[in-house]
């Protein structure tokens, strides 16, 4: 029993010494500031992480066509709508109008009357179908830069043995990164690299010293002014957090619209409590004999 105390007491002696480690070593971390409704953030960090960031680094619980869905189809329906209300309207039809209808009937179209002659062939769920299709083929384009299909899961280019020679470890998924370490961690871990003539990239890190990976963003940070390229940090971090969580965008949207609901049915649930109480306070209710 005595030695029992002993040992329990060691470990508690030698956690406390190590959160107090932990916490004089605690590092400042920037606001990432990070909005994930903000659609248009959150487009430019997917291109951002698919150019400088996807060679080595896997989010394999995404797919990208999930990615489209999410962020990019919503833009395609819109351009769509616009131009169906301008050919509608007999106004004149952009290239970009042009485009839009050519996406919602997955046929060129030349003009207004060849356009309302292929619509008018289409079903409602044959048009959304087309415009799923469309949205794929621009993720093909943008953010697919190796022989993956659109419905595969987004996998770092690199290979892991390669990774393992060539950095001395495998780099990490980084699905979930953004709700292990937080946006303010990656926003601020992103922005920390400087210059190490020791490190064998000529790189380290203030947030997490003596890391392997190098300074993949180098090129943004020295072709773009510094809030440009906070913004584009800050873009990535988003990308991250929406990747961690994708749910959040449906679940914060039906988040508001439940607790709105909940705010009327209290008005009314005490209204109509104040309409029965005041029958009771006045006696118009009686006990029948």
């Amino acid at each position: 029993m005595k030695k029992l105390l002993t040992t329990t007491a060691s470990v508690l002696v030698g956690l406390t010494i190590s959160f107090n480690l932990l916490a004089n070593s605690e590092i400042h971390l920037d606001h990432a500031d990070t909005d994930i409704s903000d659609q248009k953030s959150l487009q430019n960090g997917a291109k951002l992480f698919m150019n400088y960031c996807s060679g080595c680094h896997s989010i394999s619980f995404m797919r990208y066509n999930r990615i489209g869905k999410d962020l990019f189809l919503s833009d395609t329906v819109k351009a769509y709508e616009q131009a169906k209300a301008n050919l509608l309207d007999k106004k004149p039809l952009s290239v970009a109008d042009l485009q839009a209808l050519a996406n919602a009937v997955d046929n060129p179209v030349k003009d207004a009357k060849q356009a309302k002659a292929l619509l008018g062939k289409l079903s409602a769920s044959q048009i959304e179908e087309n415009l799923s299709k469309a949205t794929d083929k621009i993720v093909e384009k943008d953010l697919i830069f190796n022989t993956e299909k659109v419905g595969s899961p987004v996998v770092a280019a690199i290979s892991k043995k390669g990774a393992k020679i060539w950095f001395g470890a495998t780099p990490p998924d980084l699905s979930l990164i953004a709700r292990s370490r937080g946006t303010d961690w990656i926003y601020t871990y992103l922005r920390s690299f400087h210059e190490d003539d020791t490190r064998p990239f000529g790189v380290n890190n203030k947030v997490l010293a003596n890391v392997s990976m190098p300074d993949v963003l180098w090129y943004l940070k020295q072709s773009k002014s510094t809030p440009e390229f906070n913004q584009d940090v800050r873009d990535i971090t988003n990308f991250l957090d929406y990747v961690g969580e994708p749910a959040k965008l449906i679940r914060i949207d039906l988040g508001y619209k439940v607790l709105g609901f909940l705010f009327i049915l209290f008005i009314l649930s005490y209204l109509l409590k104040k309409e029965y109480w005041r029958d009771v306070k006045y006696g118009k209710w009686k006990a029948k004999d």
